[in-house]
C-alpha cells in the first residue's frame, strides 16, 4: 500500500512537459510572431526551470521578504505555496508593454500535448501614472505605495480568481486573478494590488476599441478577462515585458 501511494504521488507531481517539448514550444511561438523573441525566452526560461513538478521556484529570496503580503482575496494562498513554483503548466503570459496601448499586447500560450501552443491576444490597459510617450508605458515602480503605475518582470498567478470591484466613472464589477511578483523589480505587486482583472474602459468591439489607463493593474476587456482567466489561475508564470527587460533580457528570476 505504502509502495502505491508512492507510486501515485510521483505520477501525480511528473512534469506535464518534457524539456525537449518545451523548446519546441519556444520555436513554435517564436514562428508566429506576435510575442518578441526576447519577452518568449524569459517566460519559457522562468516556465522550463521553475516549475512544482521538478523543485519548484530556484529563487525564493523575494519571498523571505518580511512585507511580502499575501493579498485578503486569495486567503487559500500562502507564501509556501507560492515558493513551490508554477503549478499550472499549461498557461503562461506575457503582457509587452513595449507596444502602443491600442495593439494587443497582451497574450496568453495555452501549451497542449500533441499541437503547437495557442496564443490568445488582447488588449491591455498600463497606468495612469506610468508616465505614456506614444501609447506607451515608461516608468515603473516597486514602491510600497500605491502609485498607479504598473511593474516590470516575472510574476505568478494566484490560485483562483475573484470578483474584482472598480470604479471607473461608475463602479463595476468583474473577474479579478492576484499576481505575485518574484523578482526585485515587482515583489511588492499583491501588497499594492496589482491584480489583471476586466474593465468597461479596455474595449475591443467590432465597432468600437478604447484601452483607458488602470490604476496600475493590466486590466483587459471584461468579456477576455471572464475566457481566459479562470485558464491561467493556479500559478501559471506570468511576465510584464517592459522596455528594460528587453534591453537587458534574465531567463531567470533575479533575487531580492
Amino acid at each position: 500500500m505504502i509502495y502505491l501511494v508512492l507510486f501515485v504521488n510521483l505520477v501525480w507531481s511528473a512534469a506535464l512537459f518534457s524539456d525537449p517539448q518545451i523548446d519546441q514550444f519556444v520555436l513554435d511561438v517564436k514562428k508566429q510572431k506576435k510575442i518578441p523573441d526576447p519577452a518568449v525566452d524569459k517566460i519559457f526560461g522562468f516556465y522550463k526551470n521553475n516549475r512544482a513538478s521538478i523543485g519548484g521556484l530556484k529563487d525564493k529570496s523575494c519571498l523571505q521578504e518580511k512585507k511580502y503580503k499575501i493579498r485578503w482575496q486569495d486567503g487559500k494562498l500562502n507564501k509556501e505555496q507560492l515558493k513551490t513554483g508554477i503549478e499550472n503548466e499549461s498557461c503562461l503570459c506575457v503582457i509587452d508593454y513595449t507596444k502602443h496601448k491600442n495593439e494587443e499586447r497582451g497574450h496568453c500560450i495555452f501549451l497542449q500535448k500533441d499541437s503547437a501552443p495557442v496564443i490568445e491576444s488582447f488588449l491591455v490597459a498600463h497606468g495612469r501614472g506610468s508616465v505614456e510617450v506614444d501609447g506607451k508605458p515608461t516608468t515603473f515602480t516597486n514602491s510600497l505605495k500605491p502609485t498607479g503605475t504598473t511593474l516590470s518582470g516575472l510574476f505568478l498567478t494566484a490560485n483562483d480568481t475573484y470578483k474584482f470591484q472598480g470604479e471607473a466613472i461608475m463602479k463595476y464589477t468583474s473577474m479579478g486573478l492576484g499576481l505575485y511578483g518574484v523578482e526585485k523589480s515587482n515583489w511588492t505587486a499583491a501588497s499594492v494590488g496589482k491584480v489583471t482583472h476586466g474593465a468597461p474602459y479596455v474595449v475591443d468591439d467590432i465597432d468600437k476599441k478604447n484601452v483607458g489607463n488602470s490604476l496600475g493593474c493590466p486590466a483587459m476587456p471584461v468579456k477576455t478577462a471572464e475566457r481566459i482567466l479562470p485558464r491561467c489561475k493556479g500559478r501559471a508564470a506570468w511576465l510584464n515585458f517592459t522596455d528594460e527587460i528587453k534591453n537587458s533580457p534574465r531567463l531567470a528570476p533575479t533575487g531580492c
